[in-house]
C-alpha cells in the first residue's frame, strides 16, 4: 500500500473519531451542577428585631395607605407606625399595585406582613380581626344585569357567585375610581372605601345584593410564630384605647379623605400647589423634588406667605439674612419661586460645606438637615462631639445622639462647641420627619 494510501486512511480515521466525539456531545450533554433558587427570606419576630426593621406590604387606596394634601395617610399604615414605635421598630413599606402583588410578596419572604380581607375560618397565619367589614357592590347604574368586577385577591375568597363577575388586575381602589368615573358600570369592593368614593361621588349608590362579611387581619409567614404571638398579645390591649377607637371612626365611619381632590395620591402625583417650581430647582440641585418638599411641608405646610416670630418668613422658612445672601433679589422672599431658589442654593451650600468624613449618602442628607434646621454652626458641634468622644461621626445614631446632648452642660461646656446650649431634640426630630415624610412621598408619588 503506498504512503498516500495510508495518509488517505489516517485522515478518514480522524475524522470518525472526531465525528464520534461530537456526536457523544450532542447526544450525552455535559452535566453541570444546578444551583439551587436561594431559599424565601422568612423572618421570625427575632431576627425583626436585630435587624430594627419591621417590612409590610400595602395597597394603595383610602383606607389603607396615601397621601392626602401632602400628608400620608391610611389606618393601616398608622397602626402599623403604633406596632413599630411600640416595639423599637423602623417602620418599611412596600407599595403595591394590588392585593395580590402584596400576597405574592409574602409568600416570596420580601415582607413580614401584610393586611388581608377574608372571609376564612382558617387563621394559622393570620393575626386576631383588627376590624370586621363587608364587601359591596359599588354601582353607577340601578340595572346590576351587566358584568360586576372584582379583583384577582376577591376571586379566590368570593367563589363562585350567582352573577356576571370580571377578574380585572387592579386594585379596589382603582376599581371603585373606574365606577365614578362610568369607565365600568360596577364593582365589588370593601364597604369602607365604597362609602368614601360614595361621599366624593354623591352619584353611586351602594347595593347589598352581594354582602359578605369579612375580618380584617394582619397575615404573616405561617412559619412567623413569634411575630404572629407579638402582634395578637399587642392587638388585645391596642383595640381598647382611645387612639386606636379614633381612628377607626376617622377611616370607616366619619370619613375625611376626599378621594377625588387633586391633592389625593390615588388620583394624580401632586403634593402641593408649588410642586413645578420645587422641581425646576430641586433639578438644579440635583436632589429629588419630593425630598425638597418634604422639607417644604415640615417648614411652612406649603404656606408661602407665613412667618414666625424669629424672623423666618415663606415656603421654606428663611432668616432674612440667609435671604440676602441666597436669594437672586430682594423680592424674592416674598415669591413663592424666590423662596423655594434660595432654599436650595443654601442647602448646596449646606452639603459643600459639610465635613468630608460623612461619606455615607443617608448620614450626610439628615447632617444636612440638621445644619438647615439647627444652624450650620450646631450641626458641626454635634459633628465634633462625636469625633471627640471617639464615636463614629459617620453615624446618623450618633450625630443625633449628640445634637440632642447640647442641652446638657456637661457637653455644650465642652471647648469643641462653638454655639453653646441648644434644645438638639428639636432638630432630631425635624431631621427624622422630613426622612420619613419623604420616604411615604417616594412610594406614592412619581418622581
Amino acid at each position: 500500500m503506498g504512503s498516500s494510501a495510508k495518509i488517505s486512511k489516517a485522515i478518514i480515521l480522524s475524522m470518525f473519531i472526531i465525528f464520534i466525539i461530537i456526536a457523544s456531545v450532542k447526544i450525552v450533554p455535559e452535566k453541570t451542577e444546578e444551583t439551587p433558587p436561594p431559599p424565601p427570606f422568612e423572618r421570625d419576630y427575632a431576627n425583626i428585631a436585630e435587624s430594627k426593621t419591621l417590612i409590610v406590604a400595602l395597597t394603595e387606596n383610602a383606607t389603607e395607605y396615601c397621601i392626602f394634601k401632602a400628608i400620608p395617610r391610611g389606618f393601616q399604615m398608622e397602626t402599623f407606625e403604633d406596632f413599630a414605635a411600640e416595639h423599637g421598630l423602623e417602620l418599611e413599606i412596600i407599595p403595591t399595585e394590588t392585593e395580590i402583588e402584596a400576597e405574592n410578596l409574602l409568600n416570596q419572604g420580601k415582607c413580614d406582613i401584610i393586611v388581608c380581607h377574608t372571609p376564612q375560618l382558617d387563621t394559622s397565619c393570620m393575626s386576631h380581626p383588627l376590624l370586621t367589614s363587608s364587601d359591596v357592590i359599588l354601582t353607577n347604574t340601578k340595572d346590576l344585569a351587566d358584568s360586576i368586577y372584582i379583583t384577582e385577591l376577591q376571586s379566590k375568597s368570593l367563589g363562585n357567585l350567582n352573577t356576571n363577575i370580571i377578574c380585572a388586575n387592579v386594585s379596589t381602589d382603582k376599581l371603585a375610581r373606574k365606577v365614578a368615573t362610568k369607565e365600568i358600570k360596577a364593582a365589588i369592593c370593601d364597604s369602607a372605601l365604597a362609602l368614601t368614593y360614595q361621599k366624593a361621588y354623591p352619584r353611586l349608590e351602594i347595593d347589598t345584593t352581594i354582602c359578605i362579611r369579612q375580618n380584617i387581619v394582619w397575615k404573616t409567614n405561617p412559619r412567623a410564630v413569634v411575630l404572629r404571638d407579638s402582634i395578637n398579645a399587642w392587638l388585645l390591649h391596642e383595640k381598647e384605647t382611645k387612639e386606636f377607637k379614633l381612628r377607626q371612626e376617622i377611616y370607616y365611619s366619619y370619613i375625611n379623605i376626599n378621594v377625588s381632590n387633586k391633592y389625593y395620591s390615588g388620583m394624580g402625583n401632586q403634593i402641593s400647589a408649588y410642586d413645578d417650581i420645587i422641581r425646576k430647582h430641586s433639578n438644579w440641585l440635583k436632589w429629588d423634588w419630593r425630598y425638597i418638599a418634604s422639607i417644604i411641608y415640615e417648614e411652612s405646610h406649603f404656606n408661602p406667605d407665613i412667618g414666625n416670630p424669629s424672623g423666618a418668613y415663606g415656603l421654606m422658612q428663611l432668616m432674612p439674612l440667609t435671604y440676602s445672601k441666597f436669594a437672586s433679589d430682594s423680592t424674592a422672599i416674598y415669591n413663592p419661586d424666590g423662596q423655594v431658589k434660595a432654599g436650595v442654593h443654601y442647602i448646596a451650600y449646606l452639603r459643600d460645606n459639610a465635613p468630608k468624613a460623612i461619606t455615607d449618602s443617608a448620614v450626610l442628607a439628615r447632617y444636612i438637615l440638621m445644619a438647615y434646621n439647627a444652624g450650620h454652626g450646631r450641626a458641626e458641634d454635634a459633628f465634633r462631639l462625636a469625633e471627640k468622644h471617639s464615636d463614629n461621626p459617620n453615624s446618623w445614631e450618633n450625630l443625633s445622639e449628640y445634637m440632642e446632648l447640647l442641652i446638657d452642660k456637661n457637653y455644650h461646656s465642652d471647648p469643641v462647641v462653638k454655639c453653646g446650649k441648644y434644645r438638639g431634640s428639636r432638630t432630631v426630630s425635624f431631621t427624622n420627619n422630613v426622612i420619613n415624610r419623604y420616604k411615604h412621598y417616594r412610594n406614592l408619588i412619581k418622581e
